[in-house]
């Protein structure tokens, strides 16, 4: 609710000076009156998937949405009550001209539109036809973008979450979204020079022509519409002015698994211009997959010498590090990481607040589709864990880590897994200099700036949290900055570190030599060792009570919430049998939409790793067990896709990339045919179950589904 008519467009307005990047979604005011209520209502909610490529598809939108309010009966706050919509007004954010477009409806009949500068300004006086036009195809690629790259990973009712947002699928609209579909390709064209407008992910500290976010958005539309071939016309066009495209190409071609023509196109594009940075990461991330690390190793240290200052090229060097099993340089490696606290990953975000917090929140609960299990779940049910939340498992600091952070974390814990806890430690003490060794060499005359932490030597006890951080600095005149790694990225990968500051002595010249050979840690390192500890200590304690509980026969009980952290943790550290089973018994005490994407994700993961063992075992003659295997997990697949679809749609999200991809690559590897038997087959008996159980609607649901794939001649849809 608004706090008068109106009011959400006046504090928009107030905005728009801060919307960064690609800005934020569409909003839609609405003006309501109710003879009942004899009174004037303003609410107002978000869109993404809406084509706002002009005037008139906007105003028919408005349209359509004043004439259903007007029709149908609405629950309002419990109560079905009558409403006439007066006027509508839909503002949508065109982020390569900094201007929000705005479409007001008069109902009946009259439109008005208005171009407001990011000062709030009306700018449309004097701006000729051309312009004009130019401003919508902006303003509609803008729109695009931020639909597909909107991520719905984290669950839409959490604390601070947008859930007054209706995502809608675009390219769900038969033959329209064809028409859309060619508009956003050509758009992207006209556009691509602008790009870097629009900023960049945060493994990248600046956007390029081929690194940023339309980029980002045009690929995840190829992607999900498998719109290859005429992707590939316009990156082969684009090329002829920019080479660098392509990277993009032979992005496009592995996405068509035209594995041969990606490499060639690799190959010709280096042999062109040595110093592509795109295409050395494809290449080295391809050679990963194809386990020719060695090959990978050269192509990884070449990028990191072209672009010191990307975070990305220096993670990828960690990874094939971590591959060839060479700890110690993976550690130094990591170390040089330059780190971006700045920058967050892309989110939409509230506007408008919520003045009255959730009294002025009205998130009616959609009947037409339904799964008992998944939309039976109440709200005061996880109020109540929340409450009752084991005091060790609550803001875990992993959990919170963001950006470069995050990614770091995850690099350092694929280390661990590889060397357990004992051996990392080791391994940190031969490229680190540690604490001690840091207070003898001051006690012999040196100056130093900062050290690795102490870290507890075994995951075991909560002494952890109490340890004592020592990084003091000397004299206070070593910069940072001139600390940080040398650039360029020779035979001897031990450089790829950072260079020490540390003198030598000639009191212990042994000493001195081993000193020479070390790195200082950098902080944010440090306290990553720190997570990590902290994060197994966890992780043991509750393996131990486990078992324990099971040599005694006692019952592990643990509420919803409780598994999922700890499913969170096991997952972190790539204990996914452990971290599945705690998944598991999250969903045996509630519905939890987290729990159920990351099981999904489980599944997907043991099946990329089940297919690469049949093509094996098919050589061999055994591959029947497998086949069953991975039916089996196809089938729980499709069964925590539909879940996930349900929940979706009790939050008016319609449109979920990930959702749609995971969907699309089943199909490929089932069929359609299969596809649909297995959901008539479960989901029509239970909706036959008497009103107030079972499921309602998800055959209906899954059919515009279907309806994409025909639409778009998704691989697997003949089968």
């Amino acid at each position: 609710m608004e706090e008068y008519v109106g009011s959400s467009v006046v504090e928009r307005t107030s905005r728009l000076q801060t919307f960064p990047d690609v800005g934020p979604a569409d909003m839609c005011s609405i003006h309501k009156v109710s003879a009942q209520l004899k009174t004037d209502v303003g609410t107002f909610l978000y869109f993404t998937g809406i084509d706002t490529s002009n005037l008139a598809s906007i105003a028919a939108h408005l349209q359509a949405l004043a004439t259903l309010i007007t029709l149908k009966l609405q629950f309002w706050f419990g109560e079905k009550k009558h409403w006439k919509v007066p006027e509508l007004t839909y503002c949508a954010f065109n982020a390569f001209s900094k201007v929000d477009m705005r479409v007001t409806v008069h109902i009946p009949g009259k439109f008005e539109t208005q171009i407001v500068s990011s000062e709030g300004k009306l700018v449309q006086d004097g701006l000729s036809a051309a312009r004009v036009e130019r401003l919508w195809l902006e303003t509609f690629v803008s729109s695009m973008v931020r639909c597909l790259l909107d991520s719905d990973e984290d669950d839409a009712n959490k604390v601070g979450g947008l859930v007054e947002i209706r995502r809608e699928n675009p390219f769900a609209n038969g033959k329209a979204s064809k028409e859309l579909l060619a508009n956003f390709v050509s758009g992207f064209e006209a556009l691509f020079w602008e790009g870097p407008k629009l900023g960049c992910g945060i493994e990248i500290p600046q956007p390029t022509l081929t690194l940023n976010y339309l980029v980002d958005g045009f690929l995840k539309c190829v992607q999900l519409t498998q719109h290859y071939d005429s992707a590939l016309e316009v990156l082969k066009r684009l090329e002829t002015q920019a080479p660098s495209v392509v990277s993009l190409i032979a992005r496009v071609l592995l996405m068509k698994d035209e594995e041969i023509q990606a490499v060639q196109t690799m190959h010709l594009g280096i042999d062109e211009n040595r110093r592509d940075l795109e295409l050395l990461l494809l290449e080295t991330n391809f050679l990963l997959e194809k386990k020719r690390y060695d090959l990978a190793l050269h192509t990884a240290r070449q990028a990191v010498q072209l672009s010191p200052s990307d975070f990305k090229t220096w993670a990828v060097l960690v990874k094939v590090y971590t591959k060839m099993n060479d700890f110690e340089n993976a550690l130094l490696t990591l170390n040089s990481c330059p780190m971006n606290s700045n920058k967050e990953t892309f989110q939409l975000r509230r506007v408008v607040g919520l003045k009255g917090g959730s009294d002025d929140l009205h998130l009616p609960f959609p009947v037409d589709v339904t799964l008992d299990e998944v939309s039976n779940l109440q709200n005061a049910s996880v109020a109540v864990e929340q409450m009752n939340l084991d005091q060790q498992l609550q803001n875990l600091p992993a959990a919170n880590l963001k950006s470069t952070f995050a990614k770091a974390y995850e690099l350092l814990t694929d280390i661990a897994v590889k060397t357990g806890w004992e051996a990392l430690l080791k391994h940190r003490a031969k490229v680190f200099v540690m604490e001690e060794e840091y207070r003898k060499d001051r006690t012999n005359g040196t100056n130093g700036t900062h050290s690795a932490k102490p870290v507890p030597e075994a995951p075991v006890s909560a002494a952890a949290s109490e340890v004592h951080e020592t990084n003091e600095v000397i004299d206070g005149d070593t910069d940072v900055a001139q600390e940080k790694s040398l650039v360029t990225v020779p035979d001897d990968a031990s450089t790829v570190a950072v260079k020490s500051p540390i003198k030598e002595t000639s009191k212990d010249d042994n000493f001195d030599m081993e000193l020479k050979k070390k790195r200082l840690c950098e902080r944010w390192l440090d306290n990553l060792f720190m997570l990590l500890y902290e994060d197994l200590r966890i992780y043991t304690m509750w393996q131990a009570e486990f078992v324990h509980s099971q040599a005694q026969q006692i019952e592990y009980k643990k509420s919803t919430m409780e598994w999922e952290i700890l499913g969170m943790i096991a997952f972190r550290l790539k204990h996914y049998k452990e971290g599945l089973i705690a998944f598991n018994n999250a969903l045996r005490g509630r519905f939890s939409a987290k729990s159920q994407r990351e099981i999904l994700k489980y599944y997907q993961l043991e099946r990329t790793k089940l297919i690469s063992k049949t093509n094996v075992a098919e050589a061999k003659g055994s591959a029947q067990n497998l086949s069953k295997t991975i039916n089996q997990l196809n089938e729980k697949i499709l069964e925590a896709c539909i879940k996930l679809l349900v929940w979706n749609h009790r939050w008016y999200n319609d449109f979920s990339p990930n959702l749609i991809q995971t969907f699309t690559d089943l199909l490929a590897k089932e069929g359609l045919i299969k596809i649909q038997s297995v959901v008539q087959a479960v989901y029509s008996q239970v909706s036959s179950q008497p009103e107030g159980s079972g499921s309602v609607g998800i055959i209906d649901m899954m059919e515009s589904l279907y309806a994409f794939a025909k639409e778009y001649k998704l691989q697997g849809v003949d089968n």
